[in-house]
């Protein structure tokens, strides 16, 4: 395994050790199933520090190309069957529609530098910061889904808007409808930030929504993950 790390870089050294990781499996050196070393290997192995491998790591299994295990391990990620469903209406729509209250709460919106994933949507450098927002959604004040989103540089108006209302609207009023998108669902289990948003035990199994929306065009638009944790909740499809 190459390990060849500059700290000198202007490319963030977890950025770097990401780019080996990811090209050892594209290589197929490391193969769908593998266990990855330990964190202390691999801390040896790049000549890093505990919190740059983590970086990679989370980001790898943010883009779904390595896995955790519970007690385990960290593994090269298998190939996943995509179970499209609908979402034509909105989160919060869903909710009034059924009878129910929904409030978000907007948790942070910063700039940060692209993952691969984000890389190959837009077709934009590594350098090159994007949007990232995540929330929290409410149903009668009972927390149900963490939401990710992930914007173009285009969509830096909404700094300057309220997140914590629908998210559909202020698109619309700024002129973005939506028009296209694909959604995939897995299953997957909270890191230790989601069972405290959630309030729920470690090991709970949640629904894992992914978005990609494209503009009216049919240009890469944003893309959105849900977290929903489903012990209060029905999916209709």
């Amino acid at each position: 395994m190459p390990t060849i790390v500059n700290p000198n870089s202007i490319v963030p050294m977890y950025k770097q050790v990401l780019d080996i990781l990811n090209e050892q499996i594209s290589r197929g050196e490391l193969k769908p199933g593998d266990k990855l070393p330990s964190e202390a290997e691999l801390m040896r192995l790049f000549g890093v520090s505990r919190i740059t491998i983590r970086s990679a790591i989370a980001e790898l299994v943010e883009d779904g190309i390595l896995a955790r295990s519970q007690g385990k391990g960290t593994f090269v990620d298998l190939p996943k069957t995509d179970h499209p469903a609908n979402d034509s209406v909105g989160f919060n729509r869903s909710c009034i529609l059924a009878g129910k209250t929904p409030t978000t709460k907007l948790l942070h919106i910063d700039w940060i530098l692209p993952t691969q994933r984000h890389m190959e949507f837009w077709k934009i450098p590594s350098q090159e910061k994007i949007i990232c927002s995540k929330r929290l959604r409410y149903v009668d004040n009972v927390p149900i889904m963490v939401e990710v989103n992930h914007y173009p540089p285009s969509f830096s108006y909404l700094f300057e808007e309220d997140l914590n209302q629908s998210l559909f609207e202020i698109l619309k009023k700024h002129n973005y409808h939506f028009v296209e998108s694909e959604r995939t669902l897995e299953t997957c289990f909270p890191n230790a930030e989601e069972c405290k948003l959630l309030e729920i035990k470690p090991n709970t199994p949640l629904l894992l929504f992914r978005d990609t929306h494209m503009d009216i065009e049919g240009n890469p638009s944003f893309l959105s993950k849900q977290i929903y944790n489903t012990q209060h909740l029905k999916f209709y499809f």
